[in-house]
């Protein structure tokens, strides 16, 4: 079998060869996702704890579900006391060290929490040296805010791989640290438009349960297409990356819950990410499940579980932050972004963008111009230190709950105005979406 998914990327199962890679996926992405929901909320000292309970005549309506429930939706109506916090995600794959680094840089703020994967075709020198970049990093090693996964995941794009590496990079972060708001995941091939202080700036009086994520039903075409083919990742098994497998079965559609596509790239509140990794309503575990043998299950996963969520629907804003440019008409992946984008992607205002070229030229362009970054950080009101004779002032850290705007700062502020107005957000999870 291994001799053939060297030979053929993509190629059909017969209906008898199709089972055996099936089950095999299915029973390994569930002791993946399992290890991933339960497993990293283990005691950090691998301590066992011991919850005493009502006594039982009392005990009359008690469940943990309810309990999980509660809290998470009671830190939904919570107003902002602090400005905010952000957790990233910046994932890459063999040779994006260097562009991890640079993103991350980028994007650094000593208030936010950062974690890098390198999946599993990086070969091991290059994940040792990203290890070795953040540990010789001062600012890194005082601000303890930016780990290097230590396990590193095959991840197949178009297959379950990435949301399984997603969730897990999640619960990770909601171990490690109590103190953030929104989740977002970035590439190696992304890139900010805006400054940090910027962005926290802009985002200081919005909602906590507001999820940025572009979203929309499946309709038409995609039916056929997208929802009914089943789908084996062979991340989930093997070794060495090939695309997905096509099995010759079909699915029919599920009634219990209404299926949404999107954009894979998100913004999403810590109350929603808890609740896809606890999910004591079992929804968003059946939801995983459904999209394990799912095409392109990155651009579907978030998107269904907040669209059939009561409780989660309604926080939904249709944008996913980012600028990307697609040919006309579209191609299965976006176009690579060069100079000619830099007007389109600055009056865009949103703050992220991709898909960059490593190394290319509008890269320093934006550092100059629309970061302010030499080096290493782009500086914001964090940074106290001296800029004499070229020196980083990044070197030394003051307030980091102060901000210093700047023009970002006011394309993003009417960016999110638009994105919040009555009109646009009557749009949200709506049915009537084309």
């Amino acid at each position: 079998m291994r001799k053939n998914v060297n030979s053929h990327s993509v190629r059909l199962f017969s209906d008898r060869r199709w089972k055996t890679p099936f089950f095999i996926s299915f029973l390994v992405s569930i002791t993946l996702f399992t290890a991933t929901i339960f497993g990293l909320y283990s005691s950090p000292n691998n301590q066992d704890h011991i919850q005493s309970f009502p006594d039982s005549e009392n005990s009359e309506g008690y469940f943990v579900e309810s309990d999980l429930e509660k809290e998470s939706f009671q830190s939904i109506q919570e107003s902002p006391l602090e400005p905010p916090r952000l957790a990233y995600l910046i994932s890459g794959t063999k040779g994006d060290s260097q562009r991890l680094m640079r993103t991350l840089r980028a994007v650094y703020h000593p208030r936010n929490q950062y974690i890098l994967h390198m999946d599993l075709e990086a070969p091991p020198r290059e994940r040792l040296n990203l290890t070795n970049s953040v540990k010789s990093d001062p600012t890194f090693s005082r601000v303890e805010n930016v780990r290097v996964m230590a396990q590193s995941n095959l991840v197949t794009y178009k297959g379950p791989t990435m949301i399984a590496c997603t969730l897990q990079a999640i619960a990770i972060l909601l171990k490690e640290s109590l103190n953030w708001d929104w989740f977002i995941n970035l590439s190696a091939s992304d890139y900010p438009l805006v400054t940090q202080d910027d962005l926290l700036y802009a985002l200081s009086n919005v909602s906590r349960n507001i999820n940025f994520i572009e979203h929309t039903p499946i309709h038409g075409w995609k039916l056929s297409q997208r929802v009914k083919p089943i789908i084996v990742d062979p991340g989930l098994y093997l070794s060495k990356k090939s695309d997905i497998y096509w099995t010759t079965q079909r699915r029919s559609i599920p009634t219990s819950f209404k299926l949404f596509t999107g954009s894979a790239w998100v913004m999403l509140t810590r109350s929603f990410v808890e609740y896809c990794i606890w999910g004591w309503d079992n929804l968003p575990r059946t939801i995983l499940m459904y999209y394990t043998n799912f095409v392109s299950s990155p651009e579907g996963y978030f998107h269904t579980v907040i669209c059939n969520t009561e409780h989660f629907r309604h926080t939904a804003v249709n944008h996913d932050l980012h600028y990307i440019a697609w040919d006309t008409p579209p191609k299965q992946h976006p176009r690579l972004l060069t100079m000619k984008d830099f007007a389109k992607m600055t009056n865009s205002s949103s703050p992220f963008a991709r898909k960059f070229p490593k190394d290319d030229p509008v890269l320093d362009k934006i550092d100059r111009e629309l970061l302010g970054r030499n080096d290493r950080f782009a500086p914001g009101a964090w940074c106290v230190g001296s800029t004499a004779g070229s020196a980083d002032p990044c070197s030394v850290r003051g307030d980091d709950s102060v901000f210093r705007p700047g023009p970002g700062a006011e394309r993003l502020k009417e960016l999110v105005k638009t994105l919040l107005s009555e009109d646009f957000r009557s749009k949200q999870c709506s049915s009537s979406q084309g």
